[in-house]
């Protein structure tokens, strides 16, 4: 009979230390303490992403803000080598190595290197041969005419700059 009532007494008792416990996880769900638990943990996660992705779009815009910088950087040197180019050369008496005429226009061909706004048919002035990436372009030589609104006459300038190899057809100068 003793024994039996060890047995009941530390059972009884083991139910009183787990009974508050039990209690007051009940008590927990009855006020909604995991719902603002989880909310709290989906508001932080969802913090944590709105905060990374404005620091990756702050890094980006940087970097497209270094590029174009570089990219005008670039152009302004470009445009400096061409202009001492033409002006050393003496303008319009620069030696040309042969003429050619341009045979196609390529679509994607807009690089501040390139000689732009060609037309089939146009006659270039080539004066170096090989430059640029794997030696596939000429660096090329037109004299454009602009006339003024102001002066009847035209004025003559010229643009040099790198135009495709596999787009120019050589013209054969016939000695006579």
């Amino acid at each position: 009979r003793i024994e039996r009532q060890l047995f009941h007494t530390t059972k009884s008792t083991q139910q009183s230390t787990f009974s508050p416990l039990r209690e007051r996880l009940r008590e927990l769900r009855r006020n909604g303490t995991p719902e603002i638990l989880f909310g709290g943990l989906v508001l932080a996660v969802v913090g944590t992403d709105y905060y990374l992705q404005q620091r990756n779009d702050q890094q980006r815009s940087e970097m497209i803000r270094q590029f174009e910088e570089e990219v005008k950087q670039d152009e302004e040197i470009s445009r400096k080598e061409e202009r001492e180019l033409i002006n050393n050369n003496g303008g319009a008496g620069m030696k040309s190595l042969f003429q050619c005429v341009v045979r196609k226009v390529p679509q994607q061909f807009d690089g501040h290197k390139c000689l732009t706004n060609l037309n089939v048919g146009d006659v270039v002035n080539v004066l170096q041969e090989g430059v640029g990436p794997d030696n596939k372009y000429n660096l090329c030589s037109i004299e454009r005419s602009d006339a003024s609104s102001t002066n009847t006459s035209e004025e003559k300038h010229i643009s040099v700059g790198w135009f495709p190899c596999s787009c120019l057809e050589k013209i054969e100068q016939t000695t006579t």
